[in-house]
């Protein structure tokens, strides 16, 4: 990726956190707002059976997907075959959904999730994204784990995929891409457990994470001077 369009990315990747962070922020009630469309008498959507089999599928898959690189780069690592691509896959794994998202957040902010709200008949108090509180002990709603998880997959699978693909190729894996963590991401805010806010920073945090250790797999090429 030439420096300049990797800048343009961080930039963009990072105004885009700020912006989302600040909208729900300073307008928390954009959350339950959002939860509120799924919400009849309870969040009809975690009752509904197919629902749920869609989400344990992608679950797995994801599970399955984590398993597959890891043990891909053992492989690669004992027959001596080249470790960057897989070690790039591993890091984004092990550092962005495993440990910032589930371990650093997600276990310690205390976040309730919106099933567990008053709001929506629950016996927790909703606080607004950022706000560190006690209203959970663990396995709360910031972030989302599964948004994480589903976005560091589609990243993965577009990095790797996209230098094989042509144009046609590259817009047809897009858009499988975005859909399917549209699928996973959004039916954790209308089964009522996550937020808005959690899927859409915790999708951005290993955004970030994923352009971070971009740029330390792949450093930047200095520009050849002329002669």
């Amino acid at each position: 990726m030439p420096n300049e369009t990797y800048l343009r990315l961080m930039v963009w990747l990072l105004a885009s956190t700020l912006l989302v962070g600040a909208i729900f922020t300073s307008f928390p009630q954009l959350d339950l707002y959002a939860s509120a469309w799924f919400f009849r008498d309870g969040f009809w959507l975690y009752e509904l059976g197919f629902t749920r089999v869609v989400r344990e599928i992608f679950l797995w898959f994801m599970y399955a997907f984590g398993l597959g690189v890891g043990l891909a780069f053992i492989y690669a690592l004992l027959r001596r075959r080249p470790l960057r691509g897989l070690g790039y896959g591993v890091s984004l794994i092990l550092l962005g959904p495993l440990l910032l998202v589930n371990t650093l957040l997600k276990d310690n902010w205390g976040r309730a999730r919106p099933i567990d709200v008053t709001d929506f008949g629950g016996d927790s108090l909703f606080t607004p994204a950022y706000l560190f509180t006690d209203q959970c002990g663990k396995n709360c709603s910031f972030t989302s784990g599964e948004g994480g998880g589903i976005a560091t997959l589609a990243i993965l699978i577009g990095f790797w995929a996209w230098p094989h693909l042509q144009r046609k190729g590259r817009l047809w894996l897009g858009m499988a891409l975005g859909l399917m963590v549209f699928i996973v991401a959004g039916l954790r805010v209308a089964m009522g457990q996550h937020f808005l806010s959690d899927t859409l920073l915790s999708i951005l945090f290993c955004a970030l994470v994923a352009a971070v250790l971009y740029r330390l797999f792949y450093p930047a090429r200095a520009a050849k001077t002329p002669a």
